[in-house]
C-alpha cells in the first residue's frame, strides 16, 4: 500500500485511535469455532512418606480447599467463554477464512504449571495433536481478571505456524491480536524507547507490529503470518511490505515513541 493512500485512511480513522485490519466484531454466518473444553486439573493427593522425625524434607503437598475449586472452576468456565467469543475475531485479524478446519481445543487450568499460560499441540513442529492451553492455577487465581491470555493463547492455536522461529515475531503476533484488537485501547502497550526494540517479543513487539502497520502497510501482519504459514518467513520480507528494513523501522518506531512520555 503505498503512502499517500495509507495516509488517507490514517486520518479517516484517527478519530478512534484505531488503524489496522478491518475487522468486525460480529460472528459471520459460516464462522466455524472449534470444540472448547476447559477443566480444572487439581494436585493429586500425596502418598503418606516415611516418618524420618526432624529429617523430614520435602515440597508440602497442596491443599485446595472448596471455595478454591470454586474459583478455579468459575475461572475455567470465564476462560472457555473467553476462547469461544473471540476465535472468529483472530480469524479476521489474521484475515484467514472463517470456516477453515480445526482441531478441539483443551484448556486446562492446573497447578502442574508454574509459568502464566502455554500452549502446545498447535503446530510449531509439534506434530499433529490436539491442542492443549495450560494455564496455571497459582496465576490464575492471584490474576482473575487477565483474560485476554486466552486470546493470545488461542492465537497459537490458530497461527499453527510449521516453525516457532522467530520466537519473538511469533509471540508479537499473537500480543498484537491480544493488545490492540482484543483488549481496550486505554490498556494499550506503550514501551519505553530507552529499554525497548522491536525484537523484545510479546507487548513490545505487539506494539511495533502495530506502529509499523498503521504508517506502513496495514496488511503487515496478515502478510507476515501468512508466509510464517506457508514456512516462507524471512526478515526481508519486511523490506519487501514496507519499503523499510526491520532495523529502520525500528529506530523510527523508537523515535515516535520518545516524541510522547512513556507509560509509567
Amino acid at each position: 500500500m503505498c503512502r499517500k493512500l495509507a495516509s488517507l485512511v490514517l486520518a479517516s480513522l484517527a478519530a478512534t485511535s484505531w488503524c489496522g485490519p478491518a475487522v468486525k466484531t460480529t460472528q459471520a454466518s459460516n464462522l466455524v469455532i472449534p470444540e472448547i473444553t476447559a477443566t480444572v486439573e487439581l494436585p493429586k493427593p500425596s502418598a503418606p512418606s516415611e516418618d524420618l522425625g526432624p529429617f523430614t524434607s520435602g515440597p508440602k503437598p497442596i491443599v485446595v480447599d472448596d471455595a478454591t475449586k470454586r474459583k478455579l472452576m468459575n475461572l475455567a468456565d470465564a476462560y472457555q467463554k473467553v476462547a469461544h467469543d473471540n476465535y472468529g475475531l483472530i480469524l479476521r485479524t489474521l484475515q484467514l477464512p472463517m470456516d477453515r478446519p480445526s482441531k478441539p481445543v483443551k484448556i486446562v487450568v492446573t497447578y502442574s504449571y508454574n509459568g502464566v499460560a502455554a500452549t502446545t499441540g498447535a503446530g510449531f513442529g509439534a506434530g499433529p495433536r490436539t491442542p492443549v492451553i495450560e494455564v496455571s492455577a497459582k496465576y490464575a487465581l492471584a490474576h482473575p481478571n487477565d483474560l485476554g491470555m486466552i486470546v493470545h493463547e488461542m492465537t497459537h492455536v490458530v497461527q499453527s505456524y510449521p516453525t516457532y522461529d522467530p520466537v519473538w515475531l511469533v509471540e508479537g503476533i499473537a500480543d498484537y491480536v491480544r493488545w490492540f484488537f482484543y483488549e481496550p485501547v486505554g490498556k494499550r502497550p506503550r514501551p519505553n524507547p530507552d529499554r525497548a526494540t522491536a525484537r523484545d517479543s510479546y507487548q513490545t513487539t505487539g506494539a511495533f507490529l502495530y506502529w509499523a502497520s498503521c504508517h506502513y502497510d496495514l496488511d503487515l501482519v496478515v502478510k507476515l503470518s501468512k508466509a510464517f504459514q506457508a514456512n516462507a518467513y524471512k526478515e526481508d520480507l519486511f523490506k519487501e511490505f514496507t519499503g523499510r528494513t526491520l532495523n529502520q523501522l525500528n529506530e523510527e518506531w523508537l523515535a515516535s515513541l520518545r516524541k510522547v512520555p512513556a507509560k509509567a
